[in-house]
């Protein structure tokens, strides 16, 4: 059932490896290097926040948090979240000279991608972390809860990817939708907005959304000094969510292999 996922475990060095060769290529002959992981993020935050705050004057403070620091913290959890989705649905077709000509476990590259995609994440998270720091004049032991939310992502978008990429590699057009899908996520995730401020139906539909796990877990954490713990019902489902999708992911690799494999 998870043999995909035992072989990317027993294959973590490798993966490893190959998420910083992906960043050094990604930053090969740049004066910044890594540091582009933190310039075009936080311009996104800056030009968010203008628009909202300044040009738009909806930007009032949520139930007590800075709007800007409350902007900031759903966008760190979002960029990983949107870069991981994006790279790793792409994972097999944009390898497929490597998948091609050499005898390489192909099932580790949405690993690999995810990774890669943490790795950026952690650069950003830890700068906007600091700033809070001095910016809240204030620090939290459910700060620690941040660890427990970024596992919860990664594992998700491992489970994402693994459904994706064998359907991408497939067929382009299926790779098209998901990015239409994502540019729709974006702004049905409470990310600029917050949930409180739809009720009934319509809000549960929201909750459904695993996104909205992630984000409103770094917001709790930061700001509302609340546990996981504290809405068991939600955490059980969401870890239904990435079992499912563990389990079809697994599936969809082993019964599409042969097809994309050909294709490619």
């Amino acid at each position: 059932m998870f043999d995909i996922y035992k072989l990317m475990w027993g294959k973590r060095n490798l993966v490893h490896t190959l998420a910083l060769q992906e960043m050094k290529k990604e930053y090969a002959g740049t004066l910044l290097g890594v540091l582009w992981g933190l310039v075009n993020p936080l311009l996104r935050i800056a030009v968010y926040w203008f628009v909202f705050s300044i040009g738009a004057k909806v930007g009032k403070n949520v139930d007590g948090a800075p709007f800007i620091a409350w902007l900031a913290c759903g966008l760190v959890a979002w960029f990983f979240i949107n870069d991981a989705f994006r790279l790793s649905k792409n994972s097999f077709r944009s390898k497929r000279g490597l998948i091609k000509n050499t005898p390489f476990p192909i099932a580790v590259l949405p690993a690999v991608n995810v990774l890669y995609s943490y790795y950026i994440h952690l650069i950003l998270l830890a700068t906007i972390l600091v700033v809070m720091v001095f910016y809240l004049k204030t620090i939290s032991v459910y700060w620690l809860q941040i660890l427990y939310f970024d596992f919860a992502a990664f594992m998700l978008l491992i489970g994402i990817g693994s459904v994706t990429a064998p359907l991408v590699a497939v067929s382009k057009d299926f790779g098209k939708l998901i990015d239409t899908v994502l540019v729709f996520l974006f702004w049905m995730t409470p990310i600029l907005w917050s949930v409180d401020n739809i009720e009934g139906p319509l809000k549960f539909l929201v909750q459904l959304n695993p996104f909205h796990y992630i984000v409103q877990g770094y917001r709790d954490s930061i700001f509302f000094s609340t546990g996981f713990w504290e809405y068991p019902g939600y955490t059980l489902y969401f870890w239904v969510f990435v079992f499912v999708s563990f389990v079809l992911g697994n599936y969809l690799y082993k019964r599409m292999k042969p097809i994309f494999l050909d294709l490619m």
